[in-house]
């Protein structure tokens, strides 16, 4: 009886520690998304380039939808996954199809710029990306950890939503819900 009661009491520890870290990880994320609510994303003037298909493009038009979905990639972990190349394009098709006016602006900063654009020439994805070759959009907004860097923008750039919509139904309802009620 004695080691069933040790058994169980261990058991409870765990639980209960294994509860206030969740707990935490809600608070924590539950922070970000106050912190991060109407915050405008700034845009750096210079030191990025904007590719299309592996060669240089301009794309004025690109700030200038009524809503974008804005998603950093940086070089902390794997780059290729961070920016899902197959899970954007079908998500862009499903805009398109849908009539869904929206921009898409990846940025990415990275330590190996010639095998990410490589990658984007071999899935080849047709949006344009920023390559933020000297990190400048991250110095003036200082973005959240990895998985919280992706918004969604208004017409002014400011943050409306957080969080990828690619591989979460839910959280591109609420993507959809709030572009199509403009």
């Amino acid at each position: 009886m004695l080691k069933t009661n040790k058994t169980s009491i261990i058991i409870f520890i765990v639980f209960i520690l294994f509860s206030c870290q969740r707990m935490s990880r809600k608070e924590g994320i539950k922070k970000i998304v106050q912190e991060w609510q109407e915050k405008e994303i700034l845009i750096p003037d210079n030191n990025i380039s904007i590719k299309f298909l592996g060669r240089d493009t301009l794309c004025s038009d690109l700030w200038n939808k009524p809503f974008k979905i804005f998603t950093y990639i940086d070089s902390i972990g794997c780059t290729s996954c961070q920016l899902g190349v197959l899970e954007w394009s079908a998500l862009i098709n499903t805009c398109r199809q849908q009539q869904i006016d929206v921009g898409f602006i990846f940025v990415v900063h990275s330590s190996d710029f010639k095998r990410f654009d490589s990658e984007i020439q071999f899935h080849e994805f047709d949006y344009p990306i920023i390559f933020d070759y000297k990190n400048q959009f991250h110095k003036i907004n200082q973005f959240p950890h990895t998985p919280f860097r992706t918004f969604l923008l208004d017409k002014n750039n400011k943050v409306k939503l957080i969080g990828s919509p690619i591989n979460n139904p839910q959280m591109w309802e609420l993507y959809k819900k709030t572009i199509t009620q403009q």
